[in-house]
């Protein structure tokens, strides 16, 4: 039976662990970051906290004995998908990234964004009130912005303080209807939208804010580290299947 970690954290993640979970060649071990304070868990060997870079990554790949990787982690957590990446390369483990196809705009246009700094740059032109629908990291690159309002929506209450002057905190865990976003929107009078180009189905906020003829900035998405991409669960599944 191979053992097979799947680095999680994102709801494709969960539905590969529980079609593993049914595989009988293979034993699943689910990893969690630990960020989320309520996390969404599949039913199997779950591993939770973060492994210490690279070295400590190979340490407990080693250890568990772990024989195949899928990297099934948020499409933004580019460091720790170069660090799986590395480990196992270094250690000749097979790994695989399953990279939901991003966001195209079929109707709803944005202004694209390369990273956070990028953002920024764009947004000292634009509005005065700011939906950030990016969680809370890398929120200090947003402080040169003083004179601008900006309301940040996180699934967890903060454990640091906001570097934000003017600002308001909403604890929300999705997903949301697009009725519900526009009364948000609204309701905040929101002028911008940051948004990051998380793929999958269209989320709600940016049909409402399209509607609202709010515009958007997004920040699309790092590319994957070099080797195995599947942009489907079944095509992640069938790779897997291949290396038993």
């Amino acid at each position: 039976m191979k053992r097979l970690l799947i680095l999680g954290g994102t709801g494709d993640a969960i539905k590969i662990a529980l079609k593993t979970s049914e595989l009988i060649d293979f034993k699943t071990i689910y990893s969690l970051a630990g960020r989320t304070n309520r996390p969404n868990i599949p039913p199997c060997e779950i591993q939770t906290g973060g492994f210490g870079g690279v070295n400590g990554l190979i340490n407990y790949l080693q250890t568990a004995k772990i024989d195949i990787v899928v990297d099934a982690t948020h499409p933004f957590a580019d460091k720790i998908a170069a660090n799986a990446a590395e480990s196992c390369d270094r250690i000749g483990i097979p790994r695989i990234k399953f990279c939901r196809p991003a966001w195209k705009k079929n109707g709803i246009s944005w202004i694209s964004s390369s990273d956070y700094v990028d953002t920024v740059k764009k947004l000292k032109s634009m509005g005065e009130r700011i939906f950030l629908s990016i969680g809370t990291n890398k929120l200090e690159t947003f402080s040169i912005l003083s004179n601008k309002w900006f309301l940040v929506r996180t699934i967890d209450k903060p454990i640091l303080p906001i570097p934000l002057r003017n600002y308001r905190i909403l604890i929300d865990r999705g997903p949301f209807k697009e009725i519900q976003e526009h009364a948000l929107l609204t309701k905040f009078s929101i002028d911008v939208l940051v948004s990051k180009n998380s793929g999958g189905v269209p989320a709600a906020k940016l049909h409402a804010a399209y509607k609202l003829g709010i515009p958007i900035i997004m920040i699309e998405e790092p590319s994957p580290p070099a080797g195995k991409v599947a942009n489907t669960i079944d095509k992640t599944l069938e790779w897997l299947i291949q290396q038993n």
